[in-house]
């Protein structure tokens, strides 16, 4: 069973949602839980730290270890669905892109082609919360840049990936190393739980 928050929509017991980075071993707080994202997501830029696809899943894995009152358990089962908006699916696109541009290849159009297929048919396929009418300028320039403009015969029914939050049109050109860098343990265990995913980071 794995635990999850019952609400980041309310003020957490003793008032405050608490994480201790793991690089600087500082305490960060804050009274929301968006707020406690933004300054952990600071806290890692100013400190030349990593900020990967699961980071949030990464927070939420320990507040539920230290203030366990706050979560509960759930069947890894059972898939878990979230609501993905514009801002997470760029976000997880950005991280990808980046290690686009330390030098990382595409992988061959055939391979391409195999994961955009499964990909199509997979039920954490999502669409974005509040979507755009077509794919939203900043979206389509990141997926042009990771691409280098090609694109797949499955395009226009590929969307966001509900687990990692990565937009599958760039996502399936890339190599599997480099998108396991920002996949956290708790989404390595999602997409084990996935039948013929192709994003089986070990």
């Amino acid at each position: 069973m794995r635990a999850t928050l019952i609400s980041k929509n309310r003020i957490p017991y003793g008032s405050a949602w608490r994480y201790v980075d793991p690089y600087t071993k500082m305490e960060i707080s804050a009274v929301t839980w968006d707020n406690l994202m933004a300054k952990i997501y600071d806290h890692r830029r100013a400190n030349g730290n990593p900020i990967g696809l699961g980071l949030e899943d990464e927070v939420e894995d320990y507040v539920c270890q230290h203030q366990p009152d706050e979560c509960e358990n759930l069947d890894p089962k059972i898939p878990r669905r979230r609501n993905l908006t514009l801002s997470d699916v760029v976000r997880g696109t950005a991280v990808m892109m980046s290690f686009k541009f330390n030098g990382s290849q595409l992988v061959p159009r055939e391979e391409a082609e195999r994961r955009a297929q499964i990909c199509v048919d997979c039920i954490w396929n999502q669409t974005f919360a509040k979507p755009c009418s077509g794919i939203c300028q900043e979206l389509h320039d990141i997926v042009s840049v990771v691409t280098q403009h090609q694109g797949t015969q499955y395009d226009s029914k590929l969307h966001s990936c509900g687990i990692c939050g990565c937009f599958l049109q760039a996502a399936v050109w890339l190599r599997l190393e480099d998108q396991c860098l920002g996949v956290s343990e708790g989404m390595r265990e999602q997409f084990k739980g996935v039948s013929n995913c192709w994003k089986d980071c070990v």
